[in-house]
C-alpha cells in the first residue's frame, strides 16, 4: 500500500502526512469527501517534515516547536495557512502551566516535582515552560557542549512525560504507552499531557489555555511567572507565553500552497476542526480551531514564529562559541548598489587589520530583516514605516540619522522631515481632486510616500483598495502584476527580461525618494 507514495502526485492532488492510525482514518474519511486529496502515513512529525521535503507528501499541520525545524535550511518548510482559534486569541495561543486545586507549589518551585509534557520540542508542552525555566536560572544548563537539555531537565523533575524522548530515560517514566510522539501514546499532546495530570501521573501538566474542560476548571489552577496561581480563565495574566498558531507547512511552491488552501476551504459535509468518533483528540488540525488563514508567500517560519519564540528557541540551543568570531557589525544592504557603496565602506573601515563592517546583501528591506532575525545581518537603515514592521519582527532602532549638522554633537531630539504631496506646475490638481490620477510613491509601506497619503485617502473614502482610487502607478514592492507596478520603470535593461521591475531596492528607478520625484 506504500508503493504509490513515492510516486509523482497527479496534476491538482494534495497528498497530507498523518502520524498515527486514528488520524489515518480521520484522513481517509476527509478524502472521501475531496476530491484530489490523498494520504500518507509516517511515525511522527519529522518524519512528515522529511516526506514533504523529498516531495512524498505535500502538507501537515505543524506546532511552533515543528515549525522552526521545519523552516531550518535542510528542510526549507514554511507555513502557509494558520490555524485561527476565534476572538479569544485569533491565531495565537497561549502556553500556560496548570496544577491540581489545593496543591501548595508555585511555578519556581517545581524542582522534584512530577511533570507533564504535550511532546519534546513541541511549543506549549516543552520550548515555551524548559525555555522559561532555563531562562530564569530554575533548570542550570551550561549549553549543548555540556550535556544535552534533556539531561538538565531529567535533573530538575523527579519524573516526567515527555513523549519522544528516549524510552529509558527518565523523561518517559510516566507515560502510559511506547513514549512515541504520536498519539500511540496515550499522554501524548495536549488532552494527553492534561490526562497525564488528570490521573495523578503527574503534578504539572504544561499545555495551552483551552485545554482543560469548561466542566473541569474549578479544580485546576494557572501556575503563574511570579509564583502566583491564578484561575484558568485568566490565562491572558497569566501565562508563560503566547505563542504562533500550529500553521500548515509545506514546500516553497505558490502554485502547490494556493491548491491546498482552495482544497480545504473545499470541504462540505465534513467538520476539519472536529476528532469525535475517533477516539483521540486534536487529529490533523487542533479540535479548538475555528477557521483558517491563508499567510503571505513571503513568510517564513522565522517570521511566523515572532523574536520571542525564536529567543526561547536559542535559549534551548545555547552552544559554547568555538574559534575566534569577527567583531565587525555585519550590515545589510538592498539591492547592487547598496551592496557596491557597503563593500567601499568595509574597505575604509578597516583598523589594526580587522575590518569594522562587513556586508550582507538582500533584494528587499524585508528580507534584510529576516537576516537579521536569523543573526545572518546585524543591522540596516531603514525609514519609518520599515521601521514599524522592523518592530513586529522583535527588532530595535537604535540610531537615527540627523539631517541638522550643527545638532550633530549634542544628544536631544531627532530629526523629522514633513511628507508632502508634489505635482507639476499648471496642472491643476489639488489634494482633493486625485481620484483616477496616475501616482508615484517611494515605495510600498514607507512613510512619506505610502502610509502618510494613503492613510489620509482612506480616512476620507473608507476603502482600502486604492485601485479604485488612483488609476495606475509605481508604488515599488508591490506584485509586478499590480496596477501599482504599470508605471514602474525596472533597470532600463531590455535584455531577457527586466526583473528588477517595482522591486523595492534600487534596481528599480523610481524606487525611493529621488524615484518617485
Amino acid at each position: 500500500c506504500f508503493a504509490t507514495v513515492y510516486a509523482a502526485p497527479a496534476e491538482g492532488m494534495v497528498r497530507w502526512c498523518v502520524k498515527s492510525e486514528k488520524e489515518l482514518k480521520k484522513c481517509h474519511d476527509l478524502a472521501a469527501n475531496v476530491a484530489g486529496f490523498s494520504c500518507v502515513r509516517r511515525d511522527d512529525s519529522l518524519e512528515c517534515i522529511q516526506a514533504i521535503k523529498r516531495e512524498e507528501a505535500d502538507a501537515i499541520t505543524l506546532d511552533g516547536g515543528d515549525i522552526y525545524i521545519a523552516g531550518l535550511h535542510n528542510y526549507n518548510l514554511q507555513p502557509i495557512i494558520a490555524e485561527d482559534y476565534g476572538e479569544d486569541s485569533d491565531t495565537c495561543y497561549y502556553a500556560v502551566a496548570v496544577a491540581k486545586k489545593g496543591t501548595e507549589f508555585g511555578f519556581l518551585d517545581l524542582r522534584g516535582k512530577k511533570s507533564c509534557h504535550t511532546g519534546l520540542g513541541k511549543s506549549a508542552g516543552w520550548n515555551i515552560p524548559i525555555g522559561t525555566l532555563v531562562t530564569v536560572g530554575q533548570i542550570q544548563w551550561a549549553g549543548i557542549e555540556d550535556r544535552p537539555v534533556e539531561s538538565a531537565v531529567s535533573d530538575f523533575f523527579n519524573a516526567s512525560c515527555a513523549p519522544g524522548a528516549n524510552r529509558d530515560s527518565q523523561l518517559c517514566q510516566l507515560c502510559m504507552g511506547d513514549c512515541s510522539r504520536s498519539h500511540n501514546e496515550p499522554y501524548y499532546d495536549y488532552s494527553g499531557a492534561f490526562q497525564c495530570l488528570k490521573d495523578g501521573a503527574g503534578e504539572v501538566a504544561f499545555i495551552k489555555h483551552l485545554t482543560v474542560p469548561a466542566a473541569e476548571k474549578a479544580s485546576y489552577e494557572l501556575l503563574c511567572k511570579d509564583n502566583t496561581r491564578a484561575p484558568i480563565d485568566s490565562y491572558k495574566t497569566c501565562h508563560l507565553a503566547r505563542v504562533p498558531a500550529h500553521a500548515v507547512v509545506s514546500r516553497k511552491d505558490p502554485r502547490l500552497a494556493n491548491l491546498i488552501y482552495s482544497k480545504l476551504m473545499a470541504v462540505t459535509n465534513f467538520n476539519l476542526f472536529s476528532s469525535d468518533g475517533y477516539a483521540a483528540k486534536n487529529l490533523m488540525f487542533k479540535d479548538s480551531t475555528q477557521n483558517l488563514v491563508q499567510l503571505p508567500m513571503t513568510t517564513d517560519s522565522f517570521l511566523y514564529l515572532g523574536a520571542e519564540y525564536m529567543s526561547t528557541i536559542r535559549s534551548l540551543t545555547k552552544a559554547q562559541a568555538t574559534g575566534v568570531t569577527s567583531r565587525a557589525i555585519k550590515w545589510c544592504a538592498v539591492g547592487h548598489k547598496e551592496k557596491v557603496k557597503c563593500d567601499a565602506w568595509t574597505i575604509n573601515s578597516f583598523t589594526d587589520g580587522d575590518s569594522r563592517i562587513e556586508c550582507q546583501d538582500a533584494p528587499t528591506v524585508d528580507e534584510c530583516i529576516k537576516k537579521i532575525m536569523r543573526k545572518e545581518a546585524d543591522a540596516i537603515a531603514v525609514d519609518g514605516g520599515e521601521v514599524f514592521t522592523a518592530g513586529k519582527c522583535g527588532l530595535v532602532p537604535v540610531m537615527v540619522e540627523q539631517y541638522d549638522e550643527v545638532r550633530c554633537s549634542a544628544p536631544g531630539e531627532a530629526s523629522s522631515y514633513f511628507a508632502v504631496a508634489v505635482a507639476k506646475r499648471g496642472s491643476g490638481l489639488t489634494w482633493t481632486t486625485l481620484k483616477g490620477k496616475r501616482s508615484c510613491h517611494t515605495g510600498l509601506g514607507r512613510t512619506a510616500g505610502w502610509n502618510i497619503p494613503m492613510g489620509l485617502i482612506h480616512r476620507r473614502t473608507m476603502n482600502c483598495d486604492f485601485t479604485t482610487y488612483f488609476s495606475k502607478g509605481c508604488a515599488p514592492g508591490f506584485e509586478v502584476d499590480s496596477p501599482f507596478c504599470a508605471q514602474c520603470k525596472g533597470s532600463g535593461k531590455s535584455v531577457g527580461g527586466d526583473g528588477s521591475k517595482c522591486k523595492a531596492s534600487s534596481e528599480e528607478q523610481y524606487y525611493g525618494y529621488n524615484g518617485a520625484f
